[in-house]
């Protein structure tokens, strides 16, 4: 039981790393990207493409493994 749960922190965890990357690299410049259609120069010189929706797709993957493993659980 304790090791489900562990495990359950963790990917929420990791889901929340990688939600914090996606909200970064992607969601606050997704207009930017949308708008040049390919990549976006930041103001701080970094070039942002569409890709980082992949991050997005991970973190999603990763809160999809916490709530399995805290169904798990019962």
């Amino acid at each position: 039981m304790r090791r489900v749960r562990i495990r359950a922190i963790v990917f929420a965890l990791l889901a929340a790393l990688f939600g914090f990357i996606f909200y970064t690299r992607y969601w606050i410049w997704r207009d930017c990207i949308a708008a040049s259609q390919s990549s976006c120069l930041t103001p701080d010189g970094s070039n942002l493409t569409a890709g980082g929706m992949v991050w997005g797709v991970i973190a999603f993957g990763f809160l999809a493994a916490a709530f399995i493993a805290q169904l798990g659980r019962r």
